[in-house]
């Protein structure tokens, strides 16, 4: 895949991520990261949250029960052995791609060519319509991969997702979306 193709698969993946979360209503940001300015740092995709409301009743634990997601996009093989993202520090955790590259990668790691990510839950892909994402692949569900928790405080998480807000001076976050001719 030439980089002009790359880019554009990762930009239709991030738009149905972004499209995903909004219609959600987590609470989320794109390009999160971690451990900033330490040998441990790490960039996420996009991190989202969605407080524990049972009974749609805020809760004094609402915060600390709610759950994280990570999403990491990758368009390609070259770009998924790159070395960068793959970090999966949620309560789910979701890898994003198209579904001829979802399977190459299935098939790879079914031989023992290529090892997913510890923590991976799932992998999604684009509809045929090319309008949201499903579940291609369960991985938290076989035999070949762990379960996941969540090893980082609801507090940091949050933080995280806040530094990486692009806030407007009135201080309303906005999302912009990718086009396809930036």
């Amino acid at each position: 895949m030439n980089s002009t193709a790359r880019k554009a698969t990762t930009k239709m993946l991030s738009n149905l991520v972004a499209r995903r979360l909004t219609s959600n209503n987590s609470y989320w940001s794109a390009e999160v990261n971690f451990d900033k300015n330490t040998k441990k740092e790490r960039r996420i995709d996009f991190v989202s949250f969605k407080p524990y409301t049972p009974d749609i009743v805020v809760e004094p634990t609402s915060v600390e029960l709610g759950t994280f997601a990570c999403y990491e996009v990758k368009s390609s093989m070259a770009d998924y052995t790159s070395g960068n993202g793959l970090t999966f520090y949620g309560d789910e955790n979701y890898l994003v791609c198209t579904s001829e590259f979802a399977e190459e990668l299935w098939q790879k790691h079914m031989a023992g060519e290529v090892k997913l990510p510890t923590g991976l839950g799932a992998i999604l892909c684009p509809d045929k319509s090319g309008t949201r994402l499903y579940r291609k692949y369960d991985v938290a569900a076989t035999k070949y991969h762990g379960a996941s928790h969540r090893r980082r405080p609801a507090s940091e998480m949050l933080w995280a997702i806040c530094q990486s807000h692009d806030y407007s001076r009135a201080g309303v976050y906005r999302y912009k979306e990718v086009k396809e001719d930036e």
